[in-house]
């Protein structure tokens, strides 16, 4: 049976609970978050042992090892963060850039956002890293990244900018193994955390190997060597990917870290090879036979029926709840939901736009409960475009702060397939920070 997918106007388990949880304290300020570079182990360890608020969420998409029997995700339409209102006609243009992981999505917002006002909002998929230095640098009007802006940089421009959230995705392990596509066999992988580092650290280098094969017994896995894809660029979802593996399996942390680049040891112990943006490694993995890559799953999603006839999709283990998830909405919502709930628990309260939100990045990542790996994508924007020289720039302020406006609002509501809508209490906490933004 094939899992069902995600869909876009799915909210799922993720809107109401965290809506409470977070309205329940005014916004403050977060506490000390790693940077986004490769880090010590005391860095990247997640506090504690996972057993703060909310963890004992057990959602119907966790299947059992070897069971690939998803259930539908439930088809619930999201509440709007606030009344559906037409935002006025407008005129001229904005220019972004960063997270290729995004960059569906804000496709299609700015195309719709261009139909409604006659503005225009382009956007460049050059990577979060590009994103964010290109935006420190002045030469976009807002940069975006899949992680928080990184904390070196943050304290050289603390006070001066905001950031905050626009979309929640999801990280999916993509793989072209034509002996165990799931055209041919009906299932899909199961890999867990351990796994998929030891591949991306060059010490399991074929696919028959009887690590791989102890989770999947119901697959008879060839002995050919394993392409391990990564990207080649400045990446925030490959910072966000790598910090899931630093959180889940210490010994990554130990010997790795995580980052925007990382040094991978596949690249000289195996087979590892990088490619350009999340578009290059969806297309490296569909073309070279035997190879495993991790894209935002609007990547797979496009291709997916090429997936499926030379390979396909890894169901993930999270480590906290033991359960093997599909990336559903309902599953990614979970997640959402657990990773939220344990910031809140540790930290009292959602940070404010103009703080450090590094700490949000972590506790968000590897859940208690639910799909593992996913991501915020965050909008960087100044706080004074006219002090930070750029020219126009009261024009150019109020075409941000009405594309964001409505992105935060009537823009949850047209999401491309395996984007997660925001929480109405975090999306308030955009509006709080374009509050902020002058002239």
């Amino acid at each position: 049976m094939k899992p069902k997918l995600l869909i876009p106007a799915v909210a799922a388990v993720v809107v109401v609970a965290i809506a409470l949880a977070l309205l329940a304290s005014p916004p403050g300020t977060g506490g000390p978050g790693t940077t986004q570079t490769t880090t010590s182990p005391s860095e990247a360890t997640p506090p504690g042992s996972g057993t703060t608020g909310g963890q004992n969420t057990q959602p119907a998409t966790a299947v059992g090892q070897g069971a690939q029997q998803t259930p539908s995700p439930t088809q619930t339409t999201p509440s709007p963060t606030q009344a559906t209102t037409k935002p006025p006609r407008l005129s001229g243009a904005i220019t972004g850039g960063g997270s290729t992981f995004v960059n569906p999505q804000m496709i299609t917002w700015s195309k719709r956002f261009y139909e409604l006002t006659g503005a225009q909002v382009n956007y460049q998929s050059i990577g979060s890293g590009a994103g964010a230095a290109q935006f420190l640098a002045k030469k976009l009007d807002f940069g975006a990244s899949d992680v928080p802006m990184p904390r070196d940089k943050y304290q050289e421009v603390k006070g001066r900018f905001v950031q905050f959230p626009v979309v929640i995705g999801s990280i999916v392990l993509v793989y072209n193994i034509p002996e165990a596509a799931y055209e041919k066999t009906g299932k899909y992988l199961n890999l867990t955390s351990e796994v998929i580092s030891l591949i991306y650290m060059g010490e399991i280098k074929q696919w028959c190997d009887e690590r791989i094969q102890k989770l999947n017994p119901g697959l008879k896995l060839p002995c050919k060597d394993i392409v391990a894809v990564h990207r080649s660029d400045g990446s925030g979802t490959t910072a966000a990917f790598t910090l899931y593996l630093a959180l889940a399996y210490p010994p990554w942390n130990q010997t790795v870290g995580w980052g925007y680049t990382v040094k991978w040891p596949a690249d000289e112990k195996a087979k590892g090879t990088g490619a350009k943006g999340n578009e290059g490694v969806a297309q490296t993995v569909l073309q070279t036979p035997y190879s495993i890559g991790y894209v935002e799953y609007a990547y797979w999603w496009k291709n997916r029926d090429k997936y499926d006839k030379i390979g396909g999709v890894a169901y993930l283990k999270n480590d906290n709840d033991g359960k093997y998830y599909f990336p559903t909405a309902e599953a990614v919502s979970a997640g959402a939901d657990a990773g939220l709930r344990r910031y809140v628990a540790k930290y009292g309260a959602p940070p404010s736009p103009d703080a450090d939100w590094n700490p949000v990045s972590i506790e968000f990542t590897n859940p208690p409960a639910g799909y593992p790996i996913l991501a915020f994508v965050y909008v960087f924007l100044w706080k004074d475009y006219a002090a930070e020289g750029y020219g126009d720039a009261a024009a150019k302020t109020m075409l941000l702060k009405e594309f964001f406006k409505w992105v935060l609002a009537d823009g949850q509501k047209q999401l491309v397939e395996g984007y997660i809508p925001l929480p109405e209490s975090v999306a308030r906490i955009g509006l709080q920070a374009l509050e902020q933004v002058k002239p």
